[in-house]
């Protein structure tokens, strides 16, 4: 796996909390329905590559979920997964599964965009208690339908990326191997191509799993924390763009 994919946001009304993130300084693309019917969504687009998923349940009463397992986490809101690319998903499972990983899928995956194009991934979820670990995904479809770019990525509040996630688990010292083994990354620092996953013991947390956000901004007068209340519960910090 190469890199930091996307951070998972699951909200009740979408179009509220497109409307909440665009108050925070963020342009956000509208995304469309998932294959399977259950869930769509909206992007916030990066310009190192990663994005923010807002993304909700269609019918929320609907007891069948995805094959994420997103569903479990109602009637909470906020920041409940994350993605690592895979540019070579078979290899990574093979991988995995020497390792010990239980892995489930590949799984084939798709959306249908507003404009009514369809695109196609595949992808496997770790098995694991919480959402310590990510799920890997591997575009089929050119990863730039999947993820726009250009003007999408330019927002307001200034944010280029992200650099630092913070992920909540209750032995950090664990986790931290686990999650080395499974990027075939050295453990200090830790990191999913560019972020740096930082590994804590915060409290409170409904689940272990991703908690705090740390984006980039090339604009000064917005470095700062964001209103979580606006942004569904979800810790953002602006920092300054690093340079060079």
């Amino acid at each position: 796996m190469t890199r930091l994919d996307h951070l998972v946001i699951l909200v009740r009304d979408l179009e509220e909390a497109v409307e909440d993130y665009g108050g925070l300084g963020f342009r956000v693309t509208p995304g469309g329905e998932h294959a399977d019917g259950l869930t769509r969504n909206a992007l916030v687009p990066f310009r190192d590559g990663a994005y923010l998923e807002l993304v909700s349940f269609i019918d929320p009463e609907n007891g069948r979920d995805n094959v994420w397992g997103w569903r479990e986490f109602l009637p909470h809101m906020g920041l409940v997964d994350y993605c690592a690319a895979s540019d070579g998903l078979r290899e990574d499972v093979e991988r995995l599964r020497g390792l010990g990983f239980e892995v489930d899928g590949p799984h084939d995956g798709g959306r249908r965009l507003p404009g009514g194009e369809e695109i196609r991934w595949r992808s496997v979820s770790i098995g694991q208690n919480g959402r310590v670990l990510p799920f890997l995904i591997e575009d089929v479809t050119p990863r730039e339908r999947r993820v726009p770019g250009g003007r999408a990525a330019d927002h307001p509040n200034g944010a280029t990326g992200i650099p630092r996630l913070e992920i909540s688990a209750p032995d950090t010292h664990k986790a931290s191997a686990t999650l080395a083994a499974l990027t075939g990354a050295p453990p200090s620092p830790l990191k999913l191509g560019t972020c740096e996953l930082i590994l804590t013991q915060r409290g409170g947390e409904p689940v272990a799993g991703p908690t705090t956000v740390t984006l980039s901004t090339d604009a000064s007068e917005s470095v700062g924390e964001l209103n979580r209340g606006s942004a569904r519960g979800v810790r953002f910090a602006l920092s300054p763009e690093a340079e060079g």
